[in-house]
């Protein structure tokens, strides 16, 4: 991880919005390569990024996908409601990808780009091996997120401050 990003000051410093990846495609796979492509990230990064899903939940009444609650939604924590792709949704594990590889369960949320990632045969292999090993996936996501994290940002020094 590299440190000293530099805060924007003004809302035109943003990227635009929109730039996320949507739920429902007609070409999942397609779509997600074409959001995350430009960013330069590869297949093994996307399917790495896709299991920050194992945290929270989607709301139907802010994203028009889930249900309004579920059984592991209804008491909260926090705000109740929603459905989940996790029944631990607070907890940050490969959860995400062996819910969504066996689909046993109705009360969990699976987005056709969520499906996908078992379809795929570049993307399956790296959901496959996700939801086999955690340390791996644990390993891949944090140098994904890292490099999402730092797209198009600008550090003082220039180069970022790094802790290595």
């Amino acid at each position: 991880m590299i440190y000293g990003r530099v805060d924007v000051s003004a809302p035109d410093q943003c990227p635009p919005e929109g730039r996320l990846p949507a739920a429902g495609p007609p070409s999942p796979a397609e779509h997600l390569r074409e959001v995350f492509y430009r960013m330069g990230l590869n297949d093994k990064e996307i399917v790495a990024l896709s299991g920050a899903h194992t945290l929270g939940r989607s709301r139907p009444e802010r994203s028009g996908w889930g249900k309004p609650e579920t059984k592991y939604t209804k008491n909260g924590p926090g705000a109740p409601g929603g459905q989940s792709w996790t029944s631990q949704w607070l907890k940050f594990d490969n959860s995400y990808f062996k819910d969504v590889k066996e689909r046993r369960d109705e009360d969990l949320l699976v987005l056709p780009t969520d499906a996908v990632l078992f379809e795929d045969s570049s993307f399956k292999i790296y959901a496959e091996k996700y939801a086999e090993d955690q340390d791996t996936f644990f390993e891949d996501y944090a140098e994904a997120h890292a490099k999402l994290s730092n797209l198009g940002s600008k550090f003082d020094p220039p180069k970022g401050v790094s802790l290595d």
